[in-house]
């Protein structure tokens, strides 16, 4: 059952990361900035507010705040921004309208979130080894 609270806290804390998201992002589009760049700025926004309010609330993370576990976090996400924005390029590409192509690839990255956010505050001491190094 814990697995369960946390999945629909996470699906909370991420529904507020994603009304951030789809706003900043249709702004932008409005704004005729291109489909690529408008999701990537708006993603980024989106999951650093999901960074800072899951990792303590949503997975119990008790351990203090690590730049190499932040960092690893960033960088995953800087990947997944990446290809994100090339499938919500595309999707627009292909006649779908901004909401809805950002929409259609949620259940991807909300899963693809949601269990890489679990590995990364899993094990505190995986960053507590790297601070001591």
């Amino acid at each position: 059952m814990n697995h369960v609270r946390k999945v629909l806290h996470f699906a909370a804390v991420s529904g507020a990361g994603l009304t951030l998201d789809i706003c900043l992002f249709l702004a932008l589009l409005s704004l005729k900035v291109p489909a690529f760049a408008a999701n990537a700025a708006s993603s980024f926004a989106a999951v650093t507010f999901v960074y800072f309010a899951a990792v303590r609330r949503v997975f119990r993370y008790g351990g203090e705040f690590h730049v190499a576990m932040f960092a690893t976090y960033a960088a995953y996400q800087a990947c997944g921004i990446a290809l994100g924005s090339w499938a919500v390029q595309a999707l627009i590409a292909l006649g779908l309208p901004g909401a809805a192509a950002k929409l259609g690839i949620v259940p991807l990255t909300f899963t693809a979130n949601y269990l890489f956010m679990a590995w990364l505050t899993s094990n505190p001491a995986r960053w507590s080894r790297e601070v001591r190094s």
